[in-house]
């Protein structure tokens, strides 16, 4: 099935309007200037833009994104997200006059030029007409799952693969400690009480997450001595720890102990994982 059918020709006196227009890796920086990056930063393929039109009524967009895998449409969808409700898709989220959700490999965005009253409903009508004609099957990442579920503070959860995705959320240095690429694979998320992070790496093999566990003591806690958490510069603990081809690592936990338990706890799911 194309990304025609997948588009409503109309719907509720609403009538597409033109061409669907198509842009690909390249193109999306005419579409989407300074967000491309971010599409790129996954398996993004293309996306396909259609407009509606009905009289005495702003203009709706469609954007239906392929982003490859049904694991970089949960990421790119994670990757600002603030809230999400269920019953679209994979999950959706709503803001102002914009819905967006994720669903198998596709991330989809249906926006009004202005908000008005059924604005909502209007959003969620074409989200949900696109949505039906979509592939069924939506799954989150392992790793997400993996999360130690105590503290965890609700929709923070960031899936990425790439160095400068890492440090847009959390910036831990200009240089790629840690060894992120296309064969990476990442999830960041947020602890009580609020500035604490974990991030989880799962790398091609065990030898790879090696490498980059050197890399980042000797980078980030150089003045570390033995295992354990260590106190930063800025006041705060961080730890790191291998587990087979995967690294977790904690940043600015509040004390030791509660560096070394959220690394424990990531730690059992990891191994009850696999």
């Amino acid at each position: 099935m194309t990304d025609v059918q997948y588009l409503p020709v109309a719907l509720g006196g609403w009538n597409r309007a033109g061409e669907i227009q198509r842009y690909d890796r390249e193109s999306i920086y005419k579409y989407i200037d300074g967000a491309g990056e971010v599409y790129n930063s996954y398996a993004f393929s293309v996306v396909a833009v259609a407009r509606y039109a009905r009289p005495d009524h702003p203009e709706l967009t469609v954007e239906l994104f392929d982003m490859g895998t049904v694991y970089d449409a949960y990421g790119v969808f994670s990757y600002a997200r603030e809230h999400e409700a269920t019953g679209i898709g994979g999950g959706y989220e709503m803001r102002g006059s914009v819905l967006c959700f994720w669903q198998n490999r596709y991330y989809v965005c249906v926006a009004l030029e202005e908000s008005g009253e059924g604005s909502d409903r209007l959003l969620k009508s074409f989200a949900r007409a696109v949505s039906e004609k979509l592939p069924a099957e939506s799954e989150q990442p392992p790793l997400v799952g993996v999360l130690p579920p105590d503290g965890l503070i609700p929709f923070s959860q960031r899936y990425f693969h790439l160095h400068p995705s890492l440090i847009y959320h959390y910036y831990v240095s200009r240089d790629n400690i840690l060894n992120l690429s296309t064969a990476t694979n990442a999830v960041l998320a947020r602890y009580q009480p609020g500035s604490t992070l974990l991030l989880l790496v799962e790398y091609p093999d065990e030898a790879a997450a090696g490498e980059a566990e050197g890399s980042f003591r000797q980078s980030y806690l150089a003045n570390a001595r033995g295992g354990g958490a260590v106190e930063t510069d800025r006041g705060k603990f961080a730890a790191v720890e291998p587990l087979s081809r995967y690294l977790v690592v904690v940043f600015d936990a509040e004390s030791a102990a509660a560096a070394d338990s959220l690394i424990a706890a990531a730690r059992a799911n990891l191994s009850n994982a696999n």
